[in-house]
């Protein structure tokens, strides 16, 4: 029985390991060549894009164990066992274009037309929600 759990803390901290290993190569992506494009020169000016970069991740392991009517000759696992799952993702978008000329800096935003409208519909939602329920209420 001793030899079954040491299997099972040993798979444990192999799969650790291997989820540590995920996650550093999650965590590379926000490197400041990321998040700032590599300068365009054209002329007298010189152009930078600026970005968002998002990561995360999320992972569950999990190990159990118990007793068992039966001898161990018949159920070797003895009613023990684990199990673990984990993801994760990465995401950029553009939030700016750094412009670079002879006559300073100029920063200019880059506005997200989709994630302003679907904003836009969901404070709506959550509004008229509201409403409805302070109707309700008030009869």
């Amino acid at each position: 029985m001793n030899n079954h759990w040491n299997n099972i803390v040993e798979l444990g901290l192999k799969n650790q390991a291997e989820v540590n290993s995920v996650l550093e190569k999650l965590m590379t992506v926000a490197r400041p060549d990321t998040v700032y494009s590599q300068p365009v020169t054209a002329g007298d000016h010189t152009v930078i894009m600026a970005c968002e970069v998002s990561v995360g991740a999320g992972l569950g392991y999990g190990l159990g164990g118990g007793t068992d009517s039966q001898p161990a000759s018949e159920n070797p696992s003895g009613g023990a066992g684990g199990g673990g799952a984990g993801g994760g993702g990465a995401m950029g978008r553009p939030v700016a274009v750094i412009n670079i000329g002879p006559d300073g800096v100029q920063i200019t935003p880059v506005v997200d037309v989709v994630k302003l409208g679907l904003a836009f519909i969901t404070v709506l939602g959550g509004i008229l929600l509201a409403l409805s329920k302070m109707r309700r209420v008030g009869r």
